[in-house]
């Protein structure tokens, strides 16, 4: 229900008693030249027509003026975190700052999801029960200031690790792309070595330390083979984290937003 609806019904509920008292009065008071007139004061009509009106329209008014009162707490703590509405909004999870602005003038009665007071709370470094209207303190334990300078420190410490796996996972896909190519070059050395073996059976035997080449190569295919097996576990273990932090990103999703997206 939008906000001119509850004003309408706001202003229909305070003119009702007017009109049932005018109704009613007797034709000799309006006769009466000498009845002294009585002012009644807005506050004094606001609150006859609040407990005059139907218990629909009396929740309606109180989740407006609720409505009101998270909407200016809100405004007030993002002004005492020198937060722009753009900024805010970003930090918060919304993709433009139309949304909580909606929220901050209260211009629509169903804009102020749980999660904002929460996460709000948690943005602003305030109370929830001073979102709420039900305290005046916003303070939680924590000086004016930290918070925002928190932020700031984890985004930045965000970036530098970000950084340094890109830098990382760069040097695993070199070291992914160069150990078969080391393993097949260690395979084709001893091709190479049997193949002149195989030419020359009479000289062969007779050169010098001819042994200790067989043996280097012997070795040189092992370390290889085993580098090999690590790298094809590497490969498995990445697919693996992949797919395991893509669900894990995936399941807090609809936790976290009930309403099923921000706008």
């Amino acid at each position: 229900m939008s906000t001119e609806t509850l004003k309408a019904i706001a202003v229909v509920a305070e003119l009702s008693p007017i009109a049932d008292a005018i109704r009613s009065a007797p034709p000799a008071a309006w006769l009466s030249p000498n009845t002294p007139k009585r002012k009644k004061s807005m506050t004094s009509l606001l609150t006859t027509a609040t407990t005059t009106a139907t218990p629909g329209a009396r929740l309606r008014l109180r989740q407006l003026d609720l409505v009101k009162t998270v909407g200016a707490r809100l405004r007030a703590s993002r002004e005492m975190n020198n937060l722009s509405q753009s900024e805010a909004a970003r930090r918060l999870g919304y993709s433009n700052p139309s949304k909580l602005s909606k929220v901050e003038n209260a211009t629509d009665t169903n804009s102020v999801p749980l999660w904002l007071i929460r996460d709000a709370a948690r943005l602003y470094d305030v109370s929830v029960d001073y979102l709420f209207g039900l305290a005046q303190d916003w303070e939680t334990g924590v000086p004016r200031g930290i918070s925002g300078w928190v932020l700031d420190e984890w985004e930045w410490q965000r970036r530098r690790d970000a950084a340094a796996l890109a830098n990382l996972a760069a040097r695993v896909d070199a070291c992914v792309t160069l150990i078969p190519a080391l393993a097949a070059d260690a395979v084709a050395v001893r091709a190479a070595l049997d193949r002149i073996a195989e030419f020359n059976p009479e000289s062969w035997p007779e050169i010098r330390a001819a042994g200790r080449l067989f043996t280097a190569i012997e070795r040189l295919e092992q370390s290889t083979a085993a580098a090999s097996i690590a790298e094809r576990r590497l490969r498995l273990d990445i697919t693996r984290s992949k797919a395991a932090r893509a669900t894990n990103d995936a399941a807090p999703a609809a936790e976290d937003d009930p309403q099923g997206g921000r706008q």
